[in-house]
């Protein structure tokens, strides 16, 4: 048997709820490899906040999560997809793990074809206590549809044509987590129309403070945040046409809106759906309008909504001034269109900060 190899990598593969890996101790002897991995349960991980108010305990979907990562750290082979878990056969939780346990996963992977394996696991805590056991296949293959182009079956207006997946997206938007607003494009027409929807969830940092006795109204869905995710959707129909995208000397700036009014709202388990018409370009100042539904319902419209691109050093230069300066910028009339006014920092939602 072959002396251990040992890995550290706390950031996980892909997306994961926590980094769940400290380290890995990984033994192969022709098509079987062992694999020893450290899981620490940390009294400040934010999950545990919530699992359970008062009295944490480490999520057992979380001992899956670990198996998971430390079966593709050790297994995926250089340049192929992420090992997916595609089946867990069995898995029985034994003992509970409370912070600041410590969780040592024992597992042994058989290669089961090209690019899959069968794995055994059980894991244990340092006072020796058994505390799961699992059964579990893993493959290689990467079935990502990147784009997927599901149908709207609201009979409201649809854009046609490719859409984007959420990694292309983000190739595009300056935005992150938390306000990176806009998960898929259904529909893409560059430099005329665009549909992209954004899933609102319980989880999202605006339902953070709530109580459990908070009213049902208080969790319609804040209509700045709406406004954002319908105008990052407007700025992704822009910059997926135009030949000088925004980079690192440039920041895409709200700076307008006339006649936005609400028809509705929208709760966690709703998909907001916009769609956006690209009405004209002029320098560097976008001009679009612009609909949000749920389902059949629209509950929000926008007659002109008025973005545009400016140097970061420009920004910079002009920051004393308007700060300095009292009064409000007024929204650009057709006739000034070509030069709207960009207004102060505090009072302004921007597109990248």
């Amino acid at each position: 048997m072959s002396a251990p190899t040992v890995t550290t990598r706390r950031c996980p593969p892909g997306a994961a709820p926590l980094a769940a890996v400290d380290d890995l101790q990984v033994t192969a002897v022709g098509e079987r490899v062992e694999v020893i991995a450290a899981v620490p349960v940390r009294p400040d991980d934010p999950n545990l906040c919530g699992h359970f108010p008062g009295f944490p305990v480490f999520p057992g979907v979380f001992v899956i999560e670990a198996l998971a990562q430390a079966v593709d750290i050790a297994l995926r082979g250089t340049g192929r997809p992420r090992l997916r878990l595609c089946a867990v056969e069995a898995v029985r939780f034994l003992a509970p793990l409370l912070p600041p346990d410590r969780l040592t996963l024992d597992i042994v992977a058989t290669a089961d074809g090209p690019d899959r394996w069968a794995v055994v696991a059980s894991g244990r805590r340092d006072d020796g206590t058994v505390t799961v056991t699992m059964r579990a296949r893993f493959d290689g293959a990467d079935l990502v549809d990147a784009t997927g182009t599901a149908s709207d079956p609201s009979g409201s207006p649809t854009v046609t044509g490719g859409g984007l997946g959420h990694h292309q997206v983000r190739a595009i938007l300056p935005q992150r987590y938390p306000l990176l607003l806009v998960d898929r494009v259904r529909g893409l027409a560059p430099g005329d129309r665009i549909e992209a929807v954004k899933t609102v969830t319980a989880t999202e940092p605006c339902y953070r403070a709530l109580t459990d006795d908070a009213p049902p109204g208080d969790y319609a869905y804040p209509a700045s945040l709406l406004v954002e995710s319908l105008g990052q959707t407007a700025a992704l129909l822009w910059l997926a046409g135009s030949d000088s995208p925004v980079g690192d000397e440039h920041v895409l700036m709200f700076v307008g809106a006339r006649n936005f009014s609400f028809d509705g709202v929208a709760y966690p388990g709703d998909v907001l759906r916009h769609v956006v018409h690209l009405e004209r370009v002029i320098a560097d100042t976008a001009f679009a309008t612009g609909e949000t539904y749920v389902g059949d319902r629209r509950i929000a419209r926008v007659g002109t909504l008025m973005a545009a691109r400016r140097p970061r050093t420009a920004l910079t230069a002009t920051a004393g001034a308007e700060t300095a300066t009292s009064g409000t910028v007024g929204v650009p009339t057709s006739r000034d269109s070509s030069r709207p006014g960009v207004p102060p920092a505090s009072s302004n939602l921007r597109w990248k900060g």
